[in-house]
């Protein structure tokens, strides 16, 4: 069953003739999605297209392969904790090593109004639960923040559970000593972002967002526009997928289209004009995160 209302944006396409409908209510509905099928089916290829469509010029690359708004992580057979993800605190170094997924969600946070894209290609070659578990926790804590000084409930933002504690941003900072003694001088959001991607400046970053400290005070949490898709390949190199993480993904089944539309299909992996960008950024807006705000909305 679908809703829609006055203030739900538009799909880029009329529907009847959109293939990626299926997609854009499934990411609407839960930012973790599952795209299962044997292998030539498309899978990681349909991430890249909707990153193209949404990827605004200030991220896009000049060689016009990889859109700024997309990120492939390639899951290996011997994950067996969220260290490949998450990272993990050196006592060689005595710092926090950031791997690329975190680096990528910090990069998610500057540009609040575009959608940037996980592809979690092959998810299933290890044992989901034992490198995402942190992950899939922290997306049942999904909600819908309060307002500064109000009781008044902010649709306009989801908030979820801190997934790399603000203390090691603050020693990746410097602003944390030998003893563990925080300076007064918290840096902002935009410099961790430039320091983290070895940036000298970096002029389209939101400006709000980026004069904002929570790095460094509240930590790093699942920023709303980051969408995370796996793909997976059911077949006896790959592990089942437990109870746990079916409940909290939506799953695409694919099984390949008509074999005279396996050609032709180049010119979707192309960046689209600045106001076709916009309509496709604006179509993967979230407005509920449960199914509670749906029915009385509606």
């Amino acid at each position: 069953v679908r809703f829609k209302s006055d203030s739900e944006p538009e799909l880029p396409i009329r529907e009847e003739n959109n293939s990626f409908t299926s997609y854009l209510f499934a990411i609407r509905t839960k930012p973790f999605l599952l795209l299962a099928g044997i292998s030539g089916t498309g899978k990681s290829r349909i991430v890249r297209e909707l990153a193209f469509k949404s990827c605004p010029i200030y991220l896009q690359d000049k060689d016009g392969t990889t859109p700024g708004n997309y990120c492939m992580i390639e899951v290996k057979p011997n994950w067996h904790d969220s260290t490949e993800l998450l990272g993990y605190y050196s006592n060689m170094n005595k710092s926090y090593r950031f791997k690329k997924f975190v680096k990528f969600l910090v990069k998610a946070k500057m540009f609040p109004k575009v959608p940037f894209f996980v592809c979690l290609d092959e998810m299933n070659l290890a044992p989901v639960e034992h490198y995402f578990a942190e992950m899939l926790s922290i997306m049942e804590t999904r909600k819908h923040p309060k307002k500064e000084g109000s009781d008044e409930v902010d649709k306009e933002v989801i908030k979820t559970g801190t997934i790399v504690d603000a203390q090691h941003f603050r020693e990746f900072a410097g602003l944390t000593d030998k003893n563990g003694n925080t300076y007064t001088m918290l840096k902002t959001d935009r410099e961790i972002y430039l320091k983290l991607y070895g940036i000298d400046t970096e002029n389209d970053i939101d400006e709000e967002t980026g004069k904002r400290t929570d790095l460094t005070t509240e930590g790093l949490t699942l920023p709303d526009n980051v969408i995370i898709i796996g793909t997976v390949n059911m077949d006896d190199t790959t592990h089942q997928f437990s109870r746990k993480v079916i409940d909290r993904a939506m799953t695409i089944e694919m099984n390949g289209g008509k074999l005279s539309n396996m050609f032709g299909g180049s010119k979707n992996l192309e960046y689209l004009p600045k106001e076709e960008q916009e309509r496709w950024q604006n179509s993967f807006r979230q407005r509920y995160v449960n199914a509670d705000e749906v029915l009385e909305e509606h």
